[in-house]
């Protein structure tokens, strides 16, 4: 990035793959504007305007001068965009995988819109104050993650910037959406002058999708809604704005990196894309039959996603969420004690009583008890009825499909 000096505002130059340049501006962090294929003349003009509407006189020539010398250091375009070189990698890795282990997930948005943030709250357990320097994503980055011993879902984090976009409309579409089992769109709602910018975009990447899998599923984040007054009426407008003219299933979350929604929301894809799902959560509904359990829920350790949950609609995402921060805290807090090899965690409060217990080396069991005043006899006894439970998930999840 070059600073403009006496300004607040950095501009970074890029090349274009028809011989011309785009254009990125930032205002502090924060992106102010963003072109494709400009000429020279029209990066100074762009750049000049921009300064006039905040009230900055900067002489031209002066602007001039500060673009001649970042074209210097601009690299000559080569025949293969960085993009299209990290899909041929994406591509070669993803041919690698059986088609029934690898699911392929295609994270999606404009510029600026938190999706890097997503996952690394989520995945690396990081806390929201160390992912405010996060940086953006350069074309498409892929990252593989593993959900027990057989589903390894493949993320594709399409970078927005407009540069990007360009590309993803050409040729790499096909590419990018065959195989696909899941669209994850991310939009950001406090970016109101690019909503129907971003409506657009995730129309367009919806056809494609569909056009390669009718049975894909869509999902919708309406992100950073922490920081919103009237978040029920901001997501049922965005819900309905984004949900014109699409005829599938489109599943809508309002979340944020500051609270459990994010963990909520990712436990359903990862249930979604896990086909033993519903025989786990019967298994799981054998134990909430016993009179002292209120609900019980198996979370994978590594990220603390839900893989299957007792609990009512009403109570999900908070409960789900609240235990996948306890158990990505435990994991963060404790250095020396890696949830990998944590066997059994017990947290008692005045009305309930939280077991966590391993299953099996990915999986933990939450149980939640309405008595924390339990006989040791009882414990007793729901201990040998959980650890058949957990030996039945333990052959469900390891076992043929």
């Amino acid at each position: 990035m070059k600073k403009i000096p006496g300004t607040l505002y950095e501009f970074e130059l890029t090349n274009s793959r028809d011989m011309k340049y785009n254009l990125k501006m930032l205002y502090r962090t924060r992106l102010v504007m963003e072109k494709s294929s400009l000429t020279e003349a029209e990066i100074k003009t762009n750049i000049q305007n921009l300064l006039l509407e905040n009230q900055l006189n900067i002489p031209s020539n002066r602007i001039a001068w500060i673009v001649n010398e970042e074209l210097k250091n601009v690299s000559p375009s080569s025949d293969v965009t960085f993009t299209e070189s990290t899909l041929s990698e994406m591509l070669d890795e993803f041919e690698k995988k059986p088609s029934d282990e690898m699911k392929k997930i295609i994270l999606m948005g404009l510029s600026n819109a938190g999706k890097t943030c997503i996952y690394e709250r989520v995945f690396e357990g990081k806390k929201p104050w160390e992912l405010m320097n996060s940086a953006a994503t350069k074309g498409i980055a892929y990252r593989n993650y593993q959900v027990g011993s057989r589903i390894k879902p493949m993320i594709w984090d399409l970078g927005g910037q407009q540069q990007y976009l360009d590309e993803y409309h050409g040729a790499l579409k096909t590419n990018i959406f065959q195989q696909a089992s899941i669209l994850l769109y991310v939009v950001d709602v406090l970016d109101s002058a690019r909503y129907e910018a971003a409506r657009n975009e995730f129309q367009w990447a919806v056809n494609q999708l569909l056009a390669f899998n009718p049975k894909a599923k869509i999902f919708l984040f309406f992100h950073k809604i922490d920081v919103i007054h009237d978040k029920d009426v901001l997501f049922h407008h965005l819900k309905n704005r984004f949900s014109q003219q699409i005829d599938h299933k489109i599943t809508c979350y309002a979340t944020s990196i500051f609270d459990e929604s994010l963990f909520r929301a990712w436990s359903d894809i990862i249930c979604e894309i896990s086909p033993k799902s519903t025989y786990i959560n019967s298994l799981l509904k054998q134990l909430k039959n016993q009179q002292e359990i209120r609900d019980v829920l198996l979370l994978e350790k590594t990220t603390g996603l839900a893989c299957g949950s007792t609990l009512e609609l009403s109570d999900e995402e908070v409960t789900i969420g609240m235990v996948c921060l306890l158990m990505v805290t435990i994991d963060k807090v404790t250095q020396g004690m890696h949830l990998q090899n944590l066997k059994e965690f017990s947290l008692k409060t005045m009305d309930a009583h939280v077991l966590l217990t391993d299953v099996t080396p990915e999986l933990m069991l939450i149980i939640i008890m309405t008595n924390p005043s339990l006989s040791p006899e009882r414990l007793g006894q729901i201990e040998v009825l959980y650890k058949e439970v957990s030996e039945q998930i333990n052959k469900l999840w390891y076992g043929d499909w």
